[in-house]
């Protein structure tokens, strides 16, 4: 297995539990979640590959399944590439961005793919430094919480 592979994969990993610690403590993204039936499940993965991660909308919080779920999922968010995978995961570029060089494949309903690049955007806002946010997103919104609140739930 390759760096990039390797990075991918604790890359997604990190984001997934950065998905479910962000659920716990941001209104915007509870409120997002709304949008959502309890069960519905999205996966992030690279296209054509094992590296995937996946989680679980379960009340108005997310419930991260890891890599081995057997669930088929309700959406899936297929990166391109390793090479496109990275750029996100290691904000070079934000999930807008992303999404307008068409870095990614949505599987499953189109518009039930919109509430959750929303949510991405948010996590993006906690998980990274804001040297980072201020490059990658469009503007930096206003968090419910405290980022280390969201690090913290991360690791526990």
């Amino acid at each position: 297995m390759g760096f990039k592979q390797i990075v991918t994969g604790i890359g997604l990993k990190f984001l997934g539990k950065g998905l479910v610690s962000c659920s716990k403590i941001e209104k915007m993204i509870q409120k997002e979640l709304e949008f959502y039936e309890d069960g519905f499940t999205i996966e992030l993965k690279v296209f054509n590959t094992d590296t995937k991660v996946a989680v679980e909308k379960v009340g108005d919080k997310l419930k991260y399944l890891g890599s081995k779920y057997t669930k088929t999922p309700d959406l899936s968010i297929a990166f391109k590439s390793y090479e496109a995978a990275l750029l996100m995961i290691l904000g070079q570029i934000g999930v807008y961005e992303g999404y307008a060089q068409h870095r990614f494949i949505v599987k499953g309903d189109l518009i039930a793919s919109m509430p959750f690049i929303r949510i991405l955007y948010y996590v993006e806002a906690y998980l990274f430094p804001r040297f980072i946010s201020k490059k990658i997103l469009k503007e930096i919104p206003e968090l419910s919480s405290p980022k280390v609140k969201a690090y913290i739930r991360l690791i526990a």
